[in-house]
């Protein structure tokens, strides 16, 4: 009887073969024996060495899945791996030899004796395999009528059984987790800020170079990005839709283009120059303040940024007292959103009441300048110092 081996790459498949794999039941071993006409001490002692080989190389596969794992497969925004593949189709491809052995294993354990009439269709292995989810006859004798090469077999297949449940139980654990990811567009743009600072932090050189070198900076994917931002499209839901589905090569492209038109940018707007004059330097803090303003956890209630840290961020930011508090809070606003900021500041009454204690000094003063220090120190993380006096707007990258 002809039966089909074949194992769709699906998560589906994997929890087929797991429940399959979690079962010991002896009663279906014997069974698989004879029906799979395993009767002698040769044949058994073969299969043996059958499962001891497929066993040692499903433990290398193992080990190969836990290191793809631990190298930070799921914490990486993008991988060498999921251009042209699904994660599940990536995993099973990295334990080909537990997945083909192991369904081999199943098909020695399948009824031997030929299908009546003339039907060309296959059986599926896993559906007719006396120790898968075939219906199987109860033994009349257990192990221990048996010869110890029939025991030896049986401990070793329930070994190996547990080892190819153990890769399987890692790849739909790492399958759970991008998924996660996948579905909650802030988990997606957290991964998107970590792996985008660490590009950043190995590449500072290069951008240095290209903003130096006035260097045209053309990216297909920046523009589908800002595409995107023009339908109203959040970067946390950008980042879900973009998580896993780039190469590192064309991550890095994109990462670095951005941040080099970014720099490019820099001229001063009319706004920007009516709160701080022509002060570019503190334009430039500024702005590296506020587009990473969430890493110092702002929320107040309900989502909001609360009227005391902004009070404090616009002492900080050194406006001009020829600027009233909403006009820069409306620019703040502005910025923080477009930046990917997920609150939402409060109105400009609850931060005018705080400021007003700030200049009567009724708030600690080491309070404010731990504050002060506090967003210093934030800058000085993000914002790549000019090469030189001339031209230096030029030659300053944001981070």
């Amino acid at each position: 009887m002809i039966y089909d081996r074949h194992i769709d790459k699906t998560e589906e498949e994997l929890n087929k073969l797991r429940e399959v794999y979690s079962s010991n039941k002896v009663d279906r071993f014997i069974d698989g024996l004879e029906s799979g006409r395993i009767n002698n001490e040769e044949k058994v002692i073969e299969f043996t060495n059958y499962i001891r080989t497929s066993d040692g190389l499903t433990q290398l596969e193992y080990s190969r899945l836990k290191r793809l794992k631990e190298e930070g497969f799921v914490e990486k925004f993008a991988t060498n791996h999921n251009k042209r593949f699904s994660t599940c189709n990536i995993l099973m491809n990295k334990m080909r030899s537990g997945i083909s052995r192991g369904v081999k294993m199943l098909e020695k354990l399948c009824e031997k004796k030929r299908s009546r009439g003339n039907t060309k269709s296959k059986r599926k292995v896993i559906d007719n395999s006396k120790i898968g989810n075939c219906p199987y006859n109860s033994a009349l004798w257990g192990l221990e009528y048996h010869k110890d090469s029939v025991r030896v077999l049986y401990n070793e297949i329930v070994s190996y059984k547990e080892h190819l449940k153990q890769c399987i139980d890692l790849c739909l654990y790492i399958i759970e987790q991008v998924a996660y990811i996948k579905n909650h567009p802030e988990s997606a743009y957290e991964k998107h800020q970590n792996s985008r600072r660490e590009v950043l932090e190995n590449n500072r050189s290069v951008i240095k170079r290209f903003i130096e070198m006035n260097a045209e900076m053309e990216n297909n994917l920046m523009e589908k990005v800002e595409a995107w931002k023009q339908e109203k499209k959040s970067m946390e839901e950008i980042s879900a839709m973009l998580y896993h589905t780039l190469d590192e090569n064309e991550y890095n492209d994109w990462v670095i283009s951005e941040e080099v038109m970014a720099a490019r940018r820099q001229g001063i707007t009319n706004q920007e120059r009516a709160l701080w004059g022509d002060n570019k330097q503190q334009v430039m803090r500024c702005r590296t303040a506020y587009s990473h303003i969430d890493e110092l956890n702002p929320e107040g209630q309900k989502e909001h940024i609360g009227g005391k840290f902004l009070a404090l961020l616009h002492n900080w930011s050194k406006v001009q007292p020829t600027r009233g508090l909403e006009y820069w809070l409306t620019y703040f606003t502005d910025f923080y959103k477009t930046s990917g900021g997920v609150l939402t500041p409060v109105k400009s009454g609850a931060v005018k009441r705080v400021l007003a204690q700030i200049l009567k000094e009724k708030i600690d003063k080491k309070e404010v300048d731990d504050f002060n220090q506090m967003m210093d120190n934030l800058v000085n993380k993000y914002m790549i110092k000019p090469f030189g006096q001339d031209d230096s707007m030029k030659r300053v990258a944001n981070f």
